[in-house]
Order: C-alpha cells, then structure tokens, then sequence
C-alpha cells in the first residue's frame, strides 16, 4: 500500500461577517486537532469550501493552515477543486510554492467527463508532479465515482497516487475499491470504515466522530485489530449520535460544511456557522437544538475538547 492507513481530518474555514477570514478561529481549530491527535489534516475539501474560496482566500488560508500544521509530523493536505486542468494546475503550483507536497484531487464538476477526459485530466496533473503525492476526492459532487478497476488502472501509469477519500457509498462499492484497488489507502467515513476494516487495511475519515475525538481513535484503533465486536458497539453509537443530527439540518443545507461548522462550534462556540454564499448554512437554532439533543443522549458528548 503506497500510503499508510491513518486517521484523516479536515479543518472547517471560518468566515467573519464580510466573509474575509476568521483568522484567530481558524489558527485556534487547527491547533486543537492536533492537540487532540489529529495529525493528518487537509483543507478545501467539499466541508473546507475548496469549491467556493476565491484564489486570493486560496493562497491567504493555505499558507496559514501549512504553517500551523508545522507542528505536525503527519500529512498536510491541499484540495484543488477546480474545472479544468489549468485551474486545478494553478492550485497546485501555488500549494508547491508554499511548501505541499499532498494534493486532494477532485474531479471537474461542469460536466461529468468521459473515459478519454478522465485520462488526460489524471496524465496531465499527476504527470506534471512527480514529486508531489495525490490523493483522488471519489464523492459524486464530481458528476462521477471511479470504481476499483478504474483506479487500478490510474495508478498503475502514476504512482503518486497514494489514496482515495470517499463519502458514503454502498457496501459492495467499499469492496470493489480494496479488492481491485488494493495499492491505494481508501479512506471512509465512520460507517463504511466500520465495514470496511474487517476486511483489510483502511484509513478512517472522520467526520461525526470529530466531536468526541477518542471516539475516533477507538474505532481506527478497532478497525486495525478487526475487532467486530467494539466496530459494532461504536458504529452503533455513531450512528445514534448521527441520526440526532437529521431533525435540525433538515430545512434545506446540502454541502458538508454545514455540518461539519456545527461539529467545530461543538469545540468552539465562536465557530461561525457561515458558508460562503450562495450555500445554505445551518444557524445557531439549529446548533442549539442539536447541543440539546446530544446532551439527552449522553452529555459527554456536548464536552469541549
């Protein structure tokens, strides 16, 4: 396996009320991830708004996030969502000049690309980087989901491709990523890693999890041994803690840092809850409905971190 299955992370981007970054926030998230042993983190993933930052915030945010990640011995990741090769060439050359050496890689978004443009998108970047190691954003927000074979075939012309990230998906797509694609790190999120790890070596990318971080190193740590026993009892109470969550994002929210912005205001209760517009963020009713409810579950929960 070209990469060594961890724990991966995101940090969420805070805005002020003009949209200019939250600095002090964002410093202050950064470093209580890695207090809490997560040393593997990116940004500008789908939570991080990599979609919707302008390239003056791309530079600014990736500049502040690769010097507080100086204090990590783990990876420091760059998403580069972008429409076209030029574009996402333009992200990582600025990442290179920063001091990255770990992209995420999505897919362009405008329309879904074919078998031909799927190649010269992946010959074109990951050629073009020799040096730098990417990992592949395999989420339907791409207009398209590469299956294990695919993958296969991707890394065996190039390999800087390390690993996969991938959203919920089904049990038998889970599979067919570790069973055709077994060189590449797939990283799931809570419920498939609990799947996932009893069959072979995977990274889990937390996400609910981040609110009660040794819940997070418990089910990695369970998945490692293929312990079926404690991967049942805590995916179970993921999920119930999951579950919590649909009464209050129901009125509309569809990107993942809606979500994951009530996760940090968990940690922190400045977190501002804004997305860049024209997103639907969730709002402090909301925060405050879901906070009651996970403390009538169980109240610790609700504790800082």
């Amino acid at each position: 396996m070209r990469l060594t299955p961890c724990i991966l992370g995101t940090a969420c981007v805070p805005w002020n009320d003009d949209y200019t970054l939250a600095e002090g926030i964002f410093r202050r998230q950064v470093r209580r991830l890695l207090s809490v042993g997560f040393e593997n983190l990116y940004i500008f993933g789908t939570a991080g708004e990599g979609h919707a930052v302008t390239e003056a915030q791309f530079r600014q945010i990736a500049a502040i996030f690769f010097e507080e990640m100086r204090a990590s011995t783990g990876m420091c990741q760059l998403g580069v969502i972008g429409l076209s090769v030029p574009q996402v060439k333009a992200r990582v050359e600025v990442g290179l000049e920063i001091g990255y050496r770990m992209f995420q890689l999505s897919l362009p978004s405008w329309g879904a690309l074919n078998d031909r443009e799927l190649r010269v998108f992946y010959d074109e970047i990951l050629g073009a980087y020799p040096q730098a190691q990417f990992l592949h954003y395999n989420t339907g927000r791409g207009l398209r989901v590469l299956s294990g074979r695919e993958l296969a075939a991707l890394a065996a012309d190039h390999p800087n491709l390390v690993a996969t990230k991938n959203g919920r998906q089904s049990i038998a797509d889970d599979l067919n990523l570790m069973t055709f694609a077994p060189e590449l790190c797939h990283f799931f999120t809570e419920q498939d890693f609990a799947f996932a790890s009893r069959y072979g070596a995977c990274g889990l990318l937390i996400s609910i999890s981040s609110i009660r971080p040794e819940r997070s190193h418990q089910l990695f740590e369970a998945g490692q041994r293929r312990d079926e026993e404690a991967l049942t009892r805590l995916s179970g109470e993921l999920y119930r803690i999951r579950q919590a969550l649909v009464p209050f994002t129901a009125s509309g929210q569809h990107m993942d840092g809606a979500y994951d912005k009530l996760y940090c205001k968990i940690a922190d209760p400045d977190f501002p809850l804004c997305l860049l517009p024209p997103y639907q963020s969730s709002n402090d009713e909301e925060w405050r409905g879901f906070v009651d409810k996970l403390r009538s579950i169980d109240p610790a929960w609700t504790g800082k971190v």
